[in-house]
């Protein structure tokens, strides 16, 4: 009895050493944690449920590959704006959100001044712009240059499949990260190093309805990879932009009312791929949003 007992432990231990091995590889292969744990800040997770199993690592690799900005830090945000140009037989427009965003948010162009959050999907004429309309609001002369000189500023000659021209000014002395612009936007607005504009014009300015109490701290929300945790900051947001930026047409309004979306999804310019993928940092750069996780470096998995 007593040898049997014996052997029984040894069982059970022998089981507790493979589970727990078994257990770290499936972590590591699925989530690939840092060793840093700190406790996640906002509210309960919310369950959401998912009708397909995760990307495994290698196959969200190549998809990263695939989507993510690899060019040069100073060109990301840059849009070629040729639809109008090809029309008219003139050079395209480049737009930089790096220059303009040291001075206005994104909700001044995105609402006030009524440009679509989706490239190409607002028709924008010269008669626009000298009608005060769109770019026309600030380049009049007073606020910008006027649309009616320097057309060489933003009407540039370059091929739309590449960047090969000047790019504009650099940011000083704000903080960094190592993805997309390399920028780290939040942080500088958050430390006053920036003071962009909210409202145009600015004695017009209309108090920001305040964020409701359940929604002060950021919000968690499972994945379908195990372990994985979304975590959502409506305060860092609302720094530069206004709810119906994102709802509903990004996203329901309703607490769990979105449907369940995938990492592929995001990649392919959905849901926060509408920013994340073109003008606020990229989705390399995966634990701003999932704590614990690596960011990806491009490095064989």
């Amino acid at each position: 009895m007593h040898n049997d007992k014996i052997s029984l432990c040894w069982k059970w231990i022998f089981a507790g050493i493979i589970f727990t091995f078994l257990a770290g590889c499936t972590i590591y292969a699925v989530t690939d944690f840092t060793r840093d744990t700190a406790p996640l800040q906002g509210n309960q997770i919310i369950k959401k449920t998912y009708s397909k199993a995760p990307l495994s690592r290698r196959e969200l690799g190549r998809l990263i590959e695939l989507t993510v900005y690899n060019g040069k830090p100073e060109y990301y945000g840059d849009m070629v704006l040729d639809r109008q140009s090809k029309k008219h037989k003139c050079k395209p427009v480049i737009f930089s959100h790096r220059a303009h965003r040291q001075h206005f948010t994104c909700n001044v162009c995105h609402t006030q001044l009524e440009f679509s959050l989706s490239k190409g999907q607002t028709d924008i004429t010269r008669e626009d712009y000298l009608d005060g309309r769109y770019c026309g609001a600030c380049h009049n002369g007073k606020v910008a240059f006027s649309t009616e000189f320097a057309c060489d500023v933003c009407h540039r000659k370059v091929n739309p499949s590449k960047f090969n021209y000047p790019a504009y000014k650099e940011t000083a002395n704000l903080p960094t990260t190592k993805y997309g612009d390399q920028t780290d936007w939040v942080t500088a607005i958050e430390q006053g190093l920036i003071q962009p504009k909210t409202f145009l014009p600015e004695e017009y300015m209309l108090p920001s309805m305040p964020l409701p109490e359940h929604l002060q701290q950021p919000l968690n929300w499972t994945t379908a990879a195990p372990r994985i945790i979304v975590h959502f900051p409506h305060r860092k947001h609302m720094l530069w932009l206004d709810c119906s930026n994102c709802h509903p047409d990004l996203f329901s309004i309703k607490q769990t009312g979105t449907v369940a979306f995938d990492k592929e999804s995001n990649l392919y310019g959905q849901f926060c791929g509408a920013c994340h993928m073109t003008v606020a940092f990229p989705m390399n750069g995966c634990n701003r949003c999932h704590p614990h996780v690596k960011n990806y470096t491009g490095k064989k998995i």
